[in-house]
């Protein structure tokens, strides 16, 4: 069997102070090698345009196996 990657996105969690919850954006069509530095550079960008602050980012990679 061979892993073949097939896709990326990055979730990202925003504080909400009013309501104490963490809201979940959910951002598909990563790159394969998406650096920690580049999930921080978008994280800042999204912090800069949103009225929420930004807790905290997750990059999920999903696989696929084939024979």
């Amino acid at each position: 069997m061979f892993k073949e990657w097939s896709g990326s996105k990055v979730d990202v969690y925003l504080e909400d102070g009013a309501t104490e919850t963490l809201v979940r954006r959910s951002f598909a069509g990563a790159n394969q090698f998406v650096s920690e530095e580049q999930v921080t550079n978008f994280t800042n960008a999204l912090d800069s345009v949103t009225s929420l602050p930004v807790s905290h980012a997750v990059v999920i990679e999903e696989y696929h196996y084939t024979k």
